[in-house]
């Protein structure tokens, strides 16, 4: 049984993938560039912005310097805070799971997100003091796919209480997510649209919380099972 979950707050939480890739569509846009839904799912989601927006410029064809693609990031930051600021749902069944797991286990977040869409869409959930830990773009100089926000956390939730990286579960819904609590020898569960390419370098797989519980996922991971439908 895990003692610890640890969650990226965008994909697996928070149903913000349509957000994230019309906000860098259309950053693109802005620079005459353009890439289909197709290549954004296979080459940008699960990203952090950056990254994301480095994969898509090099899809539309265009060479930028490191001071366009942070332009074409930046863009895509803002236009996505505007929508996010209209309001954001929660992913399915993720209600029913945090209620569950957070009398069982200690709960916390890694994220690609900042500080601030962080806070704010954990306020609007009204789980302020549910998470142990939030680690977000703001505390950490490396991004996903590096171990630093993985580490950040193991660090944070060390001082609290010690917990060794195999008690800890990560739930991820990107490449980059999963290659991060890898590098840190934590198991991974691979949530939501995730490619199946991605997907199985995951511990296990699954589309959504929905129906689940920390007991369903720990069994999954511990069959070796990548997939789940």
């Amino acid at each position: 049984m895990y003692e610890v979950l640890l969650f990226e707050l965008e994909g697996v939480l928070a149903d913000t993938g349509a957000a994230r890739r019309d906000a860098l569509m259309r950053s693109l846009a802005d620079d005459g560039l353009a890439i289909d839904r197709e290549q954004y799912e296979d080459a940008c989601a699960g990203f952090p912005v950056r990254e994301a927006a480095q994969a898509a410029v090099a899809l539309a064809g265009r060479h930028l310097d490191a001071t366009g693609i942070d332009l074409v990031a930046l863009r895509a930051e803002r236009y996505f805070a505007e929508t996010i600021g209209r309001g954001v749902s929660l992913a399915p069944g993720v209600g029913d799971f945090i209620e569950h797991a957070a009398a069982r286990v200690r709960l916390g977040i890694v994220t690609r997100a900042s500080r601030r869409d962080a806070g704010f869409v954990l306020g609007l959930a009204g789980w302020d003091g549910v998470f142990e830990v939030v680690v977000t773009s703001d505390d950490a100089h490396t991004q996903k796919p590096s171990a630093d926000p993985y580490e950040i956390a193991l660090d944070r939730l060390a001082r609290r209480r010690l917990s060794r990286p195999s008690s800890i579960l990560a739930l991820e819904d990107g490449p980059a997510g999963i290659l991060s609590a890898r590098a840190v020898k934590i198991r991974c569960v691979a949530v939501g649209k995730v490619p199946a390419h991605h997907a199985v370098t995951a511990d296990a797989y699954v589309p959504s919380l929905e129906g689940h519980t920390v007991e369903s996922l720990a069994n999954l991971v511990e069959r070796g099972q990548e997939r789940v439908s």
